[in-house]
This record gives structure tokens, C-alpha cells and sequence, in this order.
């Protein structure tokens, strides 16, 4: 009997819009037992990066500094502040869409480079020594967005928020570096821009740690015995 599975980590939809599924996965590990409340099946299953990027982008020469690469919304309103923080204390630079919807005197809007998609997203990241990260309000207290594959897959320094469950993804200083306010963010941008071999070292450390255990590849793995499990009791 077939399996219909669907995927999940946004903002949730109403209750009736997921029971037609057999099984929903999330990479949001507090939504897995809200589902299980709500009597839908559901498991924990990671998102990852995908290699193929390496070779559509080629060699890449690092001549951004530091970056934000992502968007601006309703969703991210806890972190403009922050975001906004750094544009006034340190050198970076923004790509990404929803530049348009923050008033004409936002700091960001004089750093940003516009929209960026695709590859060139990637492009953007792939230039970066040093991008920030900052999770939407619906992730919580937990780590998990496309940004931390993504940035650390084409090997730039992650500087991201702490999370509860970071350590569990990346060893947190040697892989990817965390910070609890504006201000540590800034501080550490600041820091491993005047310690470039530092910084570095922490790049490759997390590229390494990506393309080995947060691929695609690695995440069929995973899935294989998810599906497996739900099929027999499928029947």
C-alpha cells in the first residue's frame, strides 16, 4: 500500500490541511510531538546540502567580509533588531528579498545588495569569509534552517544563533560559532575578522563536518528505515 508522505517546517497550516497524510516529516524537532497530539504521525528528519552546488559554483573569490544572506518578513521580525545592530556596528553586507518592506530608515537598506536566488544565492554565501545566521520566530528554542547547510556547505564561517540543539548538528567553536545577543554577534564578527586564520580554520572545520554527515546522501540513509518502519505498519 502506497505511503503519502508530506515535509514540514514552516508556520503551521490548519489542522485538516496535513491529516490527508499517512506521515509528515519535520526538521522542527518540538513540532514531532504537536503532531502526535493533533493524531498525526509524524517524524524528526533533519534537512541537509546538497554537493551538486560545488560543482555549479566553481572557485569563488571570498571579497565579502561578512554577510546576511536571507530574507526579511513578517516571519524574521525578532530579528531585524539585531540585524539592524550589526548593520550599524560592523561591516556587513545584506542579500536577499524584503528589503523593500523595512522603513526608508533602516541601516539595512544601505547595506543591501538585493534579491539573490538560486546559485547566485549560493554565489552570495560562497563569497562570504564570515555569514550570519538568525532563525524565524516558529523555530524556537532549535536550530534548524536551510542557512546552516548552506553556508557552512560552501565553507564560510557560521556565526548563528544558540540553540538548544546546535551542539547536536555542529560541534559549536570548532565548526560554527553561536552568539546570545546583537551585541556577542557583533563582538564575534568583529573578532574573527581581525583573526582571519581563526576564522578559517572554524570554515573548513564546518564544511568538512557538512559534506560528511548533512548531505543528501547521508540524509537518504536516515529516511530509508523512517519509510521502512511506516510501510509495515501499513500493512
Amino acid at each position: 500500500m502506497p505511503l503519502i508522505v508530506g515535509q514540514i517546517a514552516c508556520p503551521l497550516p490548519p489542522d485538516n490541511f496535513l491529516r490527508p497524510y499517512d506521515l509528515i516529516l519535520t526538521s522542527f524537532p518540538h513540532f514531532v510531538p504537536r503532531f502526535h497530539e493533533m493524531g498525526i504521525k509524524s517524524e524528526y528528519f533533519r534537512i541537509g546540502f546538497d554537493t551538486r552546488v560545488l560543482d555549479i559554483l566553481g572557485d569563488v573569490r571570498r571579497d565579502v567580509p561578512v554577510s546576511f544572506v536571507g530574507g526579511i518578513s513578517r516571519h524574521h521580525g525578532k530579528a531585524i533588531p539585531m540585524l539592524e545592530h550589526l548593520a550599524e556596528t560592523t561591516p556587513i553586507q545584506f542579500f536577499g528579498y524584503g528589503a523593500a518592506t523595512l522603513p526608508r530608515s533602516s541601516p539595512i537598506r544601505k547595506r543591501h545588495n538585493g534579491e539573490v536566488w538560486g546559485p547566485d544565492m549560493y554565489r552570495a554565501l560562497a563569497r562570504s569569509r564570515i555569514t550570519i545566521n538568525r532563525h524565524i520566530n516558529v523555530a524556537e528554542t532549535n536550530a534548524n534552517n536551510m542557512r546552516l547547510y548552506e553556508a557552512t556547505g560552501v565553507g564560510s564561517l557560521l556565526i548563528t544563533d544558540r540553540k538548544d540543539n546546535l551542539g547536536e548538528i555542529f560541534d559549536v567553536g570548532k565548526e560554527v560559532v553561536a552568539y546570545s545577543s546583537p551585541e556577542e554577534a557583533a563582538e564575534l564578527i568583529r573578532y574573527y575578522m581581525d583573526h582571519p586564520d581563526e576564522a578559517d580554520a572554524i570554515a573548513k572545520a564546518g564544511q568538512a563536518r557538512t559534506l560528511k554527515d548533512h548531505t543528501y546522501k547521508s540524509r537518504m540513509t536516515e529516511l530509508m528505515p523512517i519509510l521502512g518502519r511506516h510501510l509495515e505498519k501499513q500493512g
